[in-house]
This record gives structure tokens, C-alpha cells and sequence, in this order.
């Protein structure tokens, strides 16, 4: 027994020195760089009779509908560029009858055009700035971030007198498919992508 409970205190002591050894010829650092994107932006309105306050008695929802239509066309969105989903409203569990309205395009002032369109019976759902990388740009992007995060290792290690190594654990847990909500603040095309390394420290 007594040369079990030893055996055992050396193997405990041995894995503690082997992790301190390595913790001490270790750095990890993190590394970014940045990128644009060219998103596409995506608006829901939710078109509902529960949005008609004074006139419930004597409108119908097809008038609801093409007044906003009519509207939107009057900016330059024409109504086949929308994409009705009268399913997602249901889902919504509103007492009265209704749809929801979903518009998509590539640019930012025409989602403004959209946004600012002021109808009875019509409010907004959600807005989301989507893109995608491939698997070519994430790549690219990684390769950049990892330089960036050597540049780091090496400045922190000729602080301490010590040079760094071969990398030995990268982590990238970056997205491929991007999507924001625009409920808060600007959007924003410039994104950064970030991993983490660990370098040798010799």
C-alpha cells in the first residue's frame, strides 16, 4: 500500500512539473486581420390587422397590403421584389389576420428607402446584414492573422530575452456565414478575423 500511495505522489509530481516545463517554453497570443465585406441586407414588416388602431371597422387587410405596395413602389421598390410568408406570421400567434413582408438587397440606401416607408397597419419585424466566406478567404484570412499573431510572439519574446519557435496549436473558430443584427448602430463592412497560437518559446 505504502508503495502505491509513493508510486502514486511521483507520478502526480512528475505530470505537475511536465505541465509547468511546458506552460514556461510556451506563448500564446492572438492574432487578427481585417477585412470588407459585401453583404446583403435583409428586412422583414410585419403587415397585421392587430396594427390598426381606428380604422379596424371599415379597412381590410387588402387594402393594408397595397396601400404599403403603393408606397414602396413610389420609392423604386416594385412588390415582385418582395417575398411574402404568411407561414412566419402565423408562427407569431397575432390574434388578427396578416403576413409578413420580407425585402433583400445589396445596398445599404435602398434598405433605408425601405425602412422609411411609413404605412397603416405595417411594423417592423427585423433587420440582418448576411454575407459568407469561402473557404479560399478564410483561408487568406488566417494565414494573415497568423503572421500578425507571430509578429506579436516575437515582439513579447525579445522583450524577455527568449525567441519564439514553431507554432504548435492554432484555434480558428471563425464563422463562415456572417449574419448581424441592425437593431443597434451603424453597420459596418470592415469585419476582423481573429485565432489564437501557440508558439514554442526557446
Amino acid at each position: 500500500m505504502k508503495k502505491l500511495i509513493l508510486s502514486t505522489a511521483f507520478m502526480l509530481a512528475s505530470f505537475g512539473l511536465f505541465a509547468q516545463n511546458n506552460y514556461q517554453n510556451n506563448i500564446s497570443v492572438n492574432g487578427v486581420h481585417s477585412y470588407e465585406i459585401s453583404p446583403e441586407y435583409s428586412a422583414k414588416m410585419i403587415v397585421s390587422m392587430t396594427n390598426v388602431y381606428y380604422d379596424a371597422q371599415t379597412v381590410s387587410l387588402s387594402e393594408i397590403k397595397s396601400g404599403y405596395l403603393d408606397k414602396l413602389a413610389k420609392v423604386g421598390i416594385s412588390s415582385d421584389r418582395l417575398k411574402e410568408d404568411s407561414l412566419h406570421y402565423a408562427l407569431m400567434g397575432y390574434d388578427k389576420e396578416g403576413t409578413v413582408y420580407e425585402f433583400k438587397t445589396k445596398s445599404l440606401e435602398e434598405m433605408q428607402k425601405f425602412l422609411g416607408i411609413k404605412s397603416m397597419g405595417v411594423s417592423k419585424s427585423d433587420t440582418t446584414l448576411n454575407a459568407e466566406l469561402t473557404d479560399d478567404q478564410m483561408a487568406g484570412y488566417a494565414k494573415s492573422a497568423f503572421y500578425n499573431a507571430k509578429s506579436k510572439a516575437e515582439a513579447i519574446a525579445d522583450k524577455i530575452g527568449r525567441k519564439i519557435g514553431k507554432a504548435i496549436y492554432i484555434s480558428d473558430s471563425n464563422a463562415k456565414k456572417i449574419q448581424e443584427s441592425l437593431y443597434y448602430g451603424s453597420p459596418t463592412n470592415t469585419k476582423e478575423y481573429y485565432i489564437s497560437v501557440s508558439f514554442e518559446l526557446l
